[in-house]
């Protein structure tokens, strides 16, 4: 698969995914073919200044002092910040910034499910947000300017922080790596590896997360997709109940109920395999497709295709599939299920790959079959796609 990326010498997509992947850092020198910033600082700041963006701005005021900030800003706040050691971070900024949203395409090598976001960082010199462990998988690619990093070779054991601050700064931190980056230069690090960036001058840092969801996590998704089931033929009952004189207590026959009822629980293959496509695709807190306020018929999508116009996907939900038969796809974006086949199965397939789509990139034929219409015209009418023009 060609990403875009240009690896060391002797790597490959394959090598990397191999031998560093949630293994260990790697340090990519001019890393990305042909990259261009997505946002400028005084964009950055923008946005921060936007309701409904999530923004933080971290000031170092000494050794041991660190205060945050969270957004929306007023845009006086800018103005009055001092020359050295801050720094301003916004996430999903995919979300709000189109070339944002298509830098995530140059690691389509990682399954879009695990995408969290690409989260974009604006520092002076001295800024950072302190030495730090993650819990997610995260490529940081320089943009403008220099940036230290200091980082663990090996997964760090002492996980202890210091006491009484709002961020999670480690209490120990003796680095094991010392890299400037440049402009173009991407350091990856796996969870669990701690890190520290400084600011050596004015610089954008481009944090492209993955998720790792725990065990937890997983576990209450499968719980959760069972929280439709309103059907009257799985209730508790109890007509044998008789007077108690404990109310409180749990009685032997309302436990042996109960246990009965989560031993019924469907735990084959295919329900496990459902609630993890739901909890795959489903929409953060907070997200909402944003459907057009005109309904779009298959007629509007192909003149439109026909002319050139380009379709983007939706940065509010992930689009996953799994096969379900040897032409059929059990096909999800948001809440959204779909089990598809035939020309729908593979446009479907299509959309997972790419964030920008016309005509050629879909497939003309299946594009403009009249499924295909039908199917790009309800994806739309969904919030998933949007025209973006020519």
């Amino acid at each position: 698969m060609n990403t875009g990326i240009r690896w060391p010498l002797g790597l490959s997509t394959d090598t990397f995914l191999r031998e560093y992947w949630q293994k260990k850092p790697l340090l990519i020198r001019n890393a990305l073919n042909g990259f261009r910033e997505a946002v400028t600082p005084d964009e950055l700041a923008g946005l921060a200044c936007e309701h409904g963006v999530e923004s933080r701005l971290i000031c170092k005021r000494g050794r041991k002092r660190w205060t945050v900030d969270y957004g929306p800003f007023d845009e006086g706040r800018f103005s009055t910040l001092p020359e050295k050691q801050w720094t301003l971070l916004v996430t999903e900024v995919n979300r709000h910034v189109p070339q944002a949203a298509t830098l995530l395409d140059r690691f389509s090598f990682i399954p879009n499910w695990r995408v969290d976001d690409v989260m974009v960082s604006y520092a002076v010199p001295g800024g950072g947000v302190g030495p730090h462990v993650d819990s997610y998988d995260v490529f940081l690619l320089q943009g403008r300017g220099q940036r230290r990093w200091r980082y663990h070779l090996n997964r760090t054991s002492d996980v202890t922080f210091v006491n009484g601050l709002a961020l999670r700064i480690l209490s120990h931190f003796e680095p094991e790596a010392d890299e400037v980056l440049g402009p173009g230069d991407m350091l990856y690090l796996p969870p669990g590896f701690a890190h520290d960036g400084v600011a050596v001058t004015e610089c954008t840092t481009y944090s492209v997360g993955f998720r790792a969801p725990n065990r937890g996590e997983l576990t209450a998704a499968f719980v959760r997709s069972f929280e439709d089931d309103r059907s009257l033929t799985d209730l508790y009952t109890d007509r044998d109940l008789r007077e108690h004189d404990e109310p409180g207590e749990l009685t032997e026959a309302a436990r042996v109920r109960v246990r009965a009822m989560i031993r019924r629980i469907d735990l084959s293959d295919a329900a496990i395999d459902a609630a993890f496509a739901q909890f795959a695709s489903m929409l953060k807190p907070g997200h909402v497709l944003d459907p057009p306020r005109k309904r779009v018929a298959g007629t509007e999508v192909k003149e439109r295709l026909q002319k050139g116009v380009s379709l983007a996907r939706s940065e509010e939900c992930r689009f996953v599939f799994f096969p379900s038969g040897k032409r059929t796809i059990n096909f999800y974006y948001g809440s959204n299920q779909e089990r598809l086949s035939g020309a729908e199965a593979r446009l479907a397939r299509a959309v997972c790959r790419q964030r920008r789509l016309n005509a050629q990139t879909l497939g003309a034929r299946d594009a403009l079959s009249k499924e295909g219409l039908a199917a790009i015209a309800r994806w739309i009418n969904a919030g998933a796609l949007s025209f973006v023009g020519r």
